[in-house]
């Protein structure tokens, strides 16, 4: 007997309840299997040279004066 005959005959026996339970449990994984993971693509050379120097270094603590200062000058540089 196969597993598929022998889920066939305890389902049977089971209240209409327990069989909703084991249907939404099989189509649970009917779409697991369907959806795969793709592979994250690769990161193009050069992408993360823009972001070096961007982490704050240990003991950098920063006034909001200064920080706001520096934004300002990057947004005066940038524009």
């Amino acid at each position: 007997m196969t597993a598929a005959e022998r889920l066939y005959q305890l389902i049977q026996t089971l209240p209409e309840e327990q069989i909703t339970e084991v249907l939404h449990f099989a189509e649970f994984l009917h779409q697991k299997q369907l959806t795969t993971i793709a592979p994250a693509p690769a990161i193009p050379p050069g992408t993360l040279t823009g972001l070096r120097g961007i982490a704050r270094q240990p003991g950098d603590t920063r006034s909001d004066e200064e920080l706001q200062a520096d934004y300002t000058d990057y947004l005066t540089q940038k524009y």
